[in-house]
């Protein structure tokens, strides 16, 4: 099956979307040089734009796309506040640390909207707890955030 990440998410505002896309290009722009992110197939470029956020490791360690929404898409597995389940499975490769360091950075910004969970507890967060805390300066605990 694979290392996995799980989320259900609903729609957040404009500006929590802007605040979230804005911090994860910050992110993207100070990533650890063993760690290359590429477009959803593993080559080409990330996506960071009004709609969504969207990438894959850089191959050969790509694996699986990670994709988020200011208005998510349903998948006909919402829950009862219309909130799709999604996931990604990183099998813990680099870009882990990203997908990771992304979900806290929306969790922080729209705490509201997002549902979190893992494969991993939270020793396996621990790494990008510090990376978004040492790039942007603020404290977004996997182990506060995870749903249960």
């Amino acid at each position: 099956m694979g290392y996995t990440h799980y989320f259900r998410h609903g729609e957040t505002t404009e500006d929590k979307w802007a605040a979230i896309v804005e911090d994860c290009k910050t992110l993207h722009d100070n990533l650890p040089g063993d760690i290359w992110i590429a477009g959803w197939d593993g080559t080409g470029k990330p996506v960071f734009d009004k709609d969504k956020i969207r990438f894959n490791g850089a191959k050969p360690a790509a694996y699986e796309t990670f994709q988020i929404s200011r208005k998510p898409e349903r998948n006909g597995w919402e829950d009862e506040r219309r909130m799709p389940f999604k996931f990604c499975k990183t099998a813990r490769q680099p870009y882990d640390l990203f997908v990771c360091a992304c979900l806290l950075v929306y969790k922080r910004h729209s705490p509201d909207t997002m549902e979190l969970g893992s494969d991993g507890d939270a020793v396996d967060w621990v790494d990008a707890e510090r990376f978004v805390h040492a790039v942007l300066g603020y404290n977004a605990s996997f182990e506060l955030f995870v749903d249960r």
